[in-house]
């Protein structure tokens, strides 16, 4: 699609979102579910600051067969409820679009079929139905759901549509870990409200906000300035960057390493610390808060520490800002306040421990058994994906979103093993155009096996290098400007069209994805 194509479709407004009619998806005869669920978007509001209510829009689940549990509702939260499945389960989702406009969902990180996935060539419009019907093959780790319309998906998923999926199976129960009252999810995202508490956005295709929509506070699971009473114990934290563009650089203060448990596929082999964690939109990381030695009245807060918002803003060849995190204020139209610029510092979580309990648990030394030193074979293919921003559109490859559209380099047989590296070096043109995108793949989780970045950018990429946890597997990986990713990656047994984009979602709207199909 041509620019001016996108730019007049978009400017339609809501009416003129393409919709490709495909036939829904059915309940299949022999399919018997575990767990059978119904998933609604519909407008909703909600308080979350002082006055007028929020409208926002929102998911809401209930069980229709299976395990109650399978659906835990966040209170006070616009956020659709955490999922719990069990690995091996069959799970049979009817989603409802009580939306204005057209929608489907994604199973972020989670291998399905194809119909199953959240292509947008399969959004529906109001008031219509699909069945989603797949088996939970996936470890147990920290998944999402989301919104995937072509277009619309940052729109959609800043106004509330996500949500937690939470795998369960043997091989982690049996390590005991922090579970129940001790587990805590934090989704981490920012937005931007008016006088009248309302939400504001503006999509990419406005020019200050072509690095992504950023806001003016963080919100936690829903909440703004969270906090969080605890206990002298160790709690388990899942912490998932459900924000649209801005990347989080956490560690906690005062001082003490963040310990690692999990990245985006689940555990790893076995616990890592961090000065810090880097966090990009769409990943996740299972982490261990100890508070056992902590005395009664500590406190201790959660902050996204700074960094350089050359990283992620578009730079002139003057060397001034162009969009949200340089010079220019951007910001929603009806904004009150500009937003936080990428990379400054920020406040996430405050954690006060206002009782004394005991402790009795241990972090084990293993925690899982998958091939840390997996090599790829020696035949492997190499696919290089160029990433590139010309005549004000972002590029995969040299290629652009088309909903069907396949090139032959994207056609790969099902369980073959590939490198596909991430390339985002190489000279800017009338600007420095190399931004930080965190590339996302559907269906797969894939290990990163190196990272190299050009000798002019090594100043920049130090700032954010530390926090990366590549020891497990991955969904999403943030690329840095200069840098080159090679990910390892074994395809899925399903046959079909799948996507990978960049994760920035005003970027994935404005065509910065691509479709690839297993045959």
């Amino acid at each position: 699609m041509k620019r001016r194509d996108f730019l007049a479709r978009v400017g339609a407004g809501v009416a003129g979102v393409a919709v490709w009619p495909r036939p829904l998806a059915a309940q299949t005869a022999g399919f018997h579910p575990d767990v059978e669920l119904e998933l609604r978007a519909a407008p909703a509001e909600v308080p979350l600051l002082r006055g007028q209510p929020t409208r926002v829009w929102r998911y809401r689940a209930r069980v229709l067969s299976g395990a109650p549990a399978a659906v835990q509702v966040i209170p006070d939260s616009y956020l659709g409820p955490t999922l719990r499945f069990e690995t091996g389960q069959k799970v049979r989702v009817h989603f409802v679009n009580d939306l204005p406009e057209p929608s489907i969902v994604h199973w972020h990180g989670l291998d399905v079929p194809t119909q199953a996935d959240g292509h947008p060539r399969l959004a529906v419009g109001p008031g219509q139905r699909y069945v989603y019907e797949f088996t939970v093959v996936n470890r147990a780790g920290t998944y999402w759901y989301h919104p995937h319309p072509h277009m619309r998906t940052a729109y959609q998923a800043y106004h509330g549509l996500a949500g937690l999926i939470v795998v369960h199976d043997p091989d982690e129960a049996a390590l005991h870990l922090p579970s129940g009252a001790d587990e805590l999810v934090c989704v981490i995202q920012d937005r931007q409200f008016d006088a009248g508490n309302q939400l504001v956005y503006a999509s990419g295709m406005m020019m200050e906000n072509m690095n992504g929509f950023l806001g003016d506070q963080v919100l936690v699971n829903g909440r703004p300035a969270a906090a969080l009473s605890l206990a002298t114990r160790h709690y388990r934290l899942r912490l998932m960057n459900g924000s649209n563009s801005r990347v989080y650089k956490l560690a906690w203060d005062p001082s003490t390493p963040v310990t690692v448990i999990g990245t985006d596929g689940g555990l790893l082999e076995r616990p890592v610390t961090r000065p810090y964690v880097t966090l990009a939109p769409g990943e996740r990381l299972d982490t261990l808060l100890d508070l056992s030695a902590a005395a009664v009245g500590t406190r201790l807060t959660l902050r996204s520490l700074p960094f350089p918002a050359s990283l992620f803003t578009m730079q002139m060849g003057m060397g001034g800002g162009m969009g949200r995190g340089g010079r220019g204020r951007g910001g929603g139209r009806g904004a009150d306040r500009p937003p936080v610029p990428q990379g400054a510092p920020l406040e996430v979580l405050a954690i006060s421990v206002d009782r004394r309990e005991r402790s009795a648990f241990a972090l084990p030394a293993a925690l899982s058994h998958y091939e840390a030193a997996w090599q790829p074979p020696p035949d492997v293919p190499t696919r290089s994906i160029n990433i590139d921003f010309m005549r004000m559109q972002f590029f995969l490859g040299a290629r652009t979103f088309e909903m069907d559209d396949v090139a032959a380099e994207e056609s790969v047989r099902a369980g073959s093993t590939h490198i596909w590296a991430y390339d985002n070096s190489g000279p800017g043109m009338m600007m420095n155009m190399r931004l930080g995108h965190p590339m996302h793949m559907h269906g797969r989780q894939f290990r990163v096996l190196r990272r190299t970045v050009e000798p002019g950018r090594r100043a920049d990429w130090q700032a954010l290098k530390d926090g990366f946890v590549d020891d497990g597997w991955k969904d999403t990986t943030l690329v840095l400007p200069g840098e080159r990713v090679e990910c390892l990656v074994k395809f899925s047994d399903y046959p079909g069209l799948f996507l990978y984009h960049c994760h920035n979602l005003e970027h994935e709207d404005m065509g910065m994805m691509r479709n690839y199909r297993i045959v």
